[in-house]
């Protein structure tokens, strides 16, 4: 899955032909870049594992892995977006552990690599590590350990024929994976598999769009299911939480503070209870009523975050 990339995407596109595991076709989605994607990936063709969908317009990315999904005829699927790539040995790895489960496993997972591409430095990246049924604790734990890095799971395709992706939601990334727990278990392995590169154009620095994103996923997934009341109580602590430590975010780069006001209000208006547990509420209230040289001045005391 791509879009102006062009920079990053030859290194992705070989990540794929280069698995060990060579039973493979790579669908590769050009979501009408205004880049030079087009060209790399000619630059591959013609090859018989690549089929080559560019389309002239940016669409969802909901939409995009629909059509892909359609057009795919494997029996698993693994996403993978243009700036990224995997090691040579994820599939054959992710594919031998399949061997090992019943088909109640819909998914094997595990830990990835972010690369730093303004330092040139590569660290493990926080992943959750728990396999079975396990929707229940990864709404508890989500933001707490990492949640599910996006590009490493490989997917029995019979789940997304049961979840599919929304085309209305612009990217619901790794939430998607929490519709998937409602009906499989998740295998988790430890060895890591995929990079992830973090530089200036990452969708994922953009906080107001992804909470908006997350919340619409995370409410679909209420709609589209039937979960025990345990479990709904869950997802809405769970989004409560996700609202309180973007807003928290917000107050320690100094950025988007009317609008991380507003979501720490929404956050206690829905839920009050999880708010009050939430050591990042409390600290965000006291931010919020410190005179402005106070808040820099504790924000520099601080260990620094990203943007």
């Amino acid at each position: 899955m791509t879009y102006n990339q062009d920079a990053y995407l030859a290194r992705a596109i070989q990540s794929a032909l280069s698995q060990t595991y060579e039973n493979i076709e790579i669908l590769i989605s050009n979501n009408g870049s205004s880049d030079n994607t087009s060209k790399v990936v000619e630059s591959f063709l013609p090859n018989e594992k690549i089929i080559f969908q560019n389309y002239p317009s940016n669409e969802t990315v909901g939409l995009r892995q629909n059509q892909a999904i359609d057009a795919s005829t494997g029996d698993f699927i693994s996403w993978l977006y243009g700036d990224d790539y995997y090691l040579d040995q994820k599939i054959q790895v992710q594919m031998e552990a399949f061997d090992t489960v019943d088909h109640s496993y819909g998914i094997v997972y595990g830990p990835g690599y972010i690369h730093h591409t303004n330092t040139d430095k590569t660290a493990l990246s926080s992943c959750m590590n728990y396999s079975g049924y396990c929707l229940d604790i990864f709404l508890s734990r989500w933001l707490k350990e990492g949640n599910l890095n996006p590009i490493s799971p490989l997917v029995r395709r019979v789940c997304y024929d049961n979840h599919r992706p929304d085309n209305l939601i612009f990217a619901e990334g790794e939430v998607l994976y929490l519709h998937l727990a409602v009906s499989y278990q998740f295998l988790y392995l430890e060895e890591p598999l995929v990079v992830m590169a973090d530089h200036e154009s990452n969708f994922g620095k953009q906080i107001e769009r992804n909470l908006a994103t997350h919340e619409q996923s995370i409410i679909r997934l209420i709609k589209e299911n039937t979960l025990s009341k345990a479990t709904q109580k869950l997802v809405y602590a769970h989004l409560c939480e996700r609202k309180v430590i973007d807003s928290w975010h917000c107050f320690r780069t100094n950025r988007n503070i009317s609008w991380a006001k507003s979501i720490l209000k929404g956050a206690f208006a829905a839920n009050s209870v999880s708010c009050i547990k939430n050591k990042y509420f409390v600290l965000s209230l006291v931010m919020l009523h410190l005179p402005k040289k106070m808040q820099m001045l504790i924000n520099n005391l601080l260990p620094r975050i990203e943007d």
